[in-house]
């Protein structure tokens, strides 16, 4: 059993708060996008799908949904890089790729 800390409960908290706040046919949609490259074997982040997030995703439920994916094992981390939207640029992002099934 892994135990998280609290900065990490909290990060989970607040994804969770922005997807409920989310439109959900949107989060099913950006679902839908991950999944869809994912199934290309590529390596991709949100830098990647960012012009693609569909209206009605909160910007912080972005995160959870790539995390939930990678719970579900469509996609696992396996890497970084610097964030290219204007209000984060340089922070980093994870970087993921597909699980072959």
């Amino acid at each position: 059993m892994t135990t998280q800390t609290t900065g990490e409960a909290l990060a989970n908290e607040g994804m969770s708060r922005a997807t409920a706040a989310s439109d959900p046919r949107a989060i099913e949609r950006l679902d839908q996008l991950i999944a869809e490259y994912a199934a290309t074997g590529q390596r991709f982040s949100s830098n990647t799908l960012r012009d693609q997030v569909p209206a009605g995703v909160r910007p912080n439920a972005i995160g959870g949904r790539f995390r939930r994916a990678a719970e579900a094992g469509v996609i696992t981390h396996v890497g970084w890089e610097t964030s290219t939207k204007e209000n984060t640029r340089g922070h980093p992002v994870r970087v993921w790729q597909g699980v072959a099934r």
